[in-house]
């Protein structure tokens, strides 16, 4: 496996985001995107949005979207609304998180898991690695497959609303490594059935990392399927959800003891800082504990007691500071946000350690203040107070341990 360099190109206009399930589209006309353009000093006001994209008809699953979109860029990636705020390419995240330049995760793989098929996958993400400087998947580097949940090439039907999930879950895996094989496994339909023998299959094809791009409220009885989202080596890495989830409950599979539960934050430029970036709990990240779940061996004790906490660590996510992707069912560049933004981005940090991580042997992640960027601001607001839902030194429920510091603690 040859190992590439490269370097980002471009950006797009940052833009406030809000769903309907299972997804929303946003649309923004072209004059209200020169003027966000243009504007200076603060974050510019949000611009006329409307809902693009209901329901699809046949998403009659329980699995939930957790996943926020905005259209307007077209062919062309839309310019900053302000410096630093989004929305962000894949050099800004490999720079924010300090991931290595050289050593590009060749050999491993990461899977992500959606249900439906999505026809455009592959070119969207030839689109986006071609705009941030990525080598192609082509004959030479075979980086890109698509398989549906029992390991076939025959795809599963269609579904626009579901395939941003694709599109961002890839996306965001190659920005974290560029140089890993990228597996799109689709599920026949959003049911958790399905949705567990993709991962079941995903696991199989030996991905180092696999993110499912949606949630499940717990309930009672979940640990039956509990075994489908463990499959050491390979690590299982889900979104944390939105908002105080369905009552209290948290979601699935993030909140099986096995699966890195991953919560979002908001990360912008700051020159005022030795990092150079600034980060805070995104204040619709999701946390605290499992009804159902108990709380892993390598996971810090606290408030939820013998129970499951959630999150375990957290990135990029929030609506503020969204990050740059290429769907065609967004009609080209557009934005997203949401924990499966953080979730996804995470899995490539997991394909880009690799086996050589300086993690111990037995530990799904390793709590190091040298590895991890102790998130210490911002609040969810959600969950009752304390470290559960507000950001505070050391392990939180909001931003887990912390973020990226470097691959080492994963």
């Amino acid at each position: 496996m040859r190992t590439h360099r490269w370097t980002t190109l471009g950006g797009v206009a940052a833009m406030l985001l809000t769903t309907i399930a299972p997804l929303t589209l946003l649309t923004t006309s072209a004059a209200a995107t020169s003027a966000a353009a243009t504007s200076a000093g603060a974050t510019a006001a949000p611009p006329a949005t409307s809902a693009a994209c209901p329901r699809d008809a046949k998403d009659t699953g329980p699995a939930t979207c957790l996943l926020r979109a905005g259209t307007g860029g077209g062919d062309q990636p839309l310019p900053r609304v302000t410096a630093g705020r989004g929305p962000l390419t894949a050099g800004d995240l490999q720079e924010a998180y300090r991931l290595p330049a050289d050593w590009l995760g060749g050999g491993q793989s990461v899977a992500v898991v959606t249900p439906y098929d999505n026809p455009a996958a592959g070119d969207e993400l030839a689109e986006y690695r071609k705009a941030n400087g990525m080598p192609p998947c082509d004959a030479d580097f075979p980086c890109f497959k698509k398989i549906n949940q029992r390991g076939g090439d025959t795809p599963p039907a269609p579904s626009p609303a579901w395939a941003v999930h694709s599109s961002v879950g890839l996306q965001l895996a190659a920005a974290a490594c560029p140089n890993c094989k990228l597996l799109l496994v689709q599920a026949d339909d959003p049911s958790l059935d399905s949705m567990a023998a993709a991962v079941d299959q995903a696991a199989a094809q030996g991905a180092t990392a696999v993110v499912p791009m949606w949630g499940v409220a717990e309930y009672d009885g979940q640990n039956a399927l509990a075994a489908h989202f463990d499959h050491a080596p390979t690590t299982v890495v889900a979104p944390s959800g939105q908002g105080f989830n369905n009552g209290g409950r948290q979601i699935l599979p993030a909140a099986y003891p096995s699966v890195i539960a991953v919560g979002g934050t908001q990360l912008y430029r700051d020159s005022a800082t030795t990092r150079g970036w600034n980060e805070s709990v995104w204040r619709d990240t999701a946390s605290g504990c499992s009804m159902y779940g108990t709380r892993p061996a390598w996971q810090p004790a606290g408030a939820c007691g013998s129970r499951r906490t959630v999150a375990d660590v957290a990135a990029v996510g929030s609506a503020d500071t969204p990050v740059q992707v290429y769907s065609t069912s967004l009609g080209g560049w557009g934005t997203a946000a949401g924990t499966p933004v953080a979730a996804a981005f995470i899995a490539g940090v997991y394909g880009l350690a690799g086996t050589d991580s300086s993690t111990p042997a037995g530990r799904r992640l390793y709590a190091s203040a040298q590895y991890l960027n102790d998130i210490t601001a911002g609040s969810n607001g959600a969950c009752g107070g304390g470290k559960i839902c507000t950001a505070a030194r050391g392990y939180d429920g909001p931003s887990g341990m912390g973020t990226p510091n470097g691959t080492g603690a994963f």
